[in-house]
C-alpha cells in the first residue's frame, strides 16, 4: 500500500516545471506555509491548510482563503519554531511520513541553512522528506537507501555529522566500499549515476544527499 503524500509550499524561491506542479496536484494534503501560499496562488492551486504567523501574507488573501473554507493555524510571532517545522510537526502529527517540500531553497541563507539542518531531528530522517526544487532533490539517506534517476545525474553525499561510517555504495561512477566520509572533507561531491538506479548504505551517522537531475524536466 502506497503512502499517503503531503506536499508543503514554503516561501523562498520556486520555479514551476511540469513535474512539481504535478506533485503539488496530486498530494493528498497540500498545505501553504505562510508566503508559501502565494506560490500557490500563482499556480491555481487551492490548499487544504495555510499555517504560520501570517507575516506574509496580505490580510485581504488570508480572509479571501477562510471564506473558501480552507483550515488556517495561525501562530503568534514570538515563537520558539519556524513556519515550517510546526508545518513538519503538524503533517506529522496527521500521521504522513511522505512530505515533499517546495520553495524551502534560495532567498535567506539562515533559512536554507536552517532548514537544512532542521530535517537532520531524528524525528524526521526516519521519514520520507525530501526538498525539491527545479535541478535537484535534497534528502537525508536511510541506512539503506534507494535512488532513482537518469544514467548521468549527480549525487552528492554530505556528512553532517562529525563522520559517516560503514559507507557502501552501488550503482555510482565512483563507488565507496566501507569507507567514511568526514564533514571537512569534499570526497562525496559530484559521483554520478551509472544507471536508472543506485543504492547508499551507510551503518552510522548522517547523510545528506544532493541529487542533481541531468536534464531539466519540464
Amino acid at each position: 500500500m502506497s503512502k499517503k503524500k503531503t506536499a508543503i509550499m514554503v516561501n523562498g524561491e520556486f520555479e514551476p516545471t511540469e513535474r512539481l506542479q504535478g506533485m503539488l496536484q496530486q498530494a493528498d494534503l497540500l498545505v501553504a506555509v505562510d508566503g508559501g501560499l502565494n506560490h500557490l496562488v500563482y499556480l491555481d492551486l487551492l490548499p487544504h491548510l495555510i499555517i504560520g504567523d501570517f507575516d506574509s501574507i496580505r490580510p485581504e488573501l488570508l480572509a479571501d482563503y477562510i471564506k473558501k473554507g480552507v483550515e488556517i493555524k495561525k501562530f503568534n510571532p514570538h515563537k520558539n519554531e519556524t513556519d515550517l517545522e510546526l508545518a513538519l510537526n503538524h503533517v506529522l502529527d496527521l500521521g504522513f511520513e511522505q512530505i515533499d517540500v517546495f520553495g524551502a531553497t534560495g532567498g535567506r541563507f539562515d533559512h536554507f541553512l536552517g532548514n537544512i539542518f532542521l530535517f537532520s531531528d531524528p524525528r524526521y530522517v526516519e521519514k520520507e522528506i525530501k526538498i525539491w526544487s527545479k535541478s535537484n532533490v535534497t534528502f537525508y539517506c536511510q541506512t539503506n537507501q534507494e535512488i532513482k534517476g537518469q544514467k548521468g545525474d549527480l549525487i552528492s553525499l554530505i556528512p553532517i555529522t562529525t563522520e559517516v561510517t560503514g559507507i557502501t555504495t552501488e550503482g555510482l561512477l565512483y563507488p565507496l566500499n566501507d569507507e567514511t566520509l568526514v564533514r571537512w572533507r569534499t570526497r562525496g561531491i559530484s559521483n554520478e549515476m551509472e544507471s536508472t538506479d543506485a543504492r547508499i548504505q551507510f551503518q552510522k551517522g548522517s547523510l545528506l544527499c544532493v541529487h542533481i537531475f541531468r536534464m531539466e524536466v519540464d
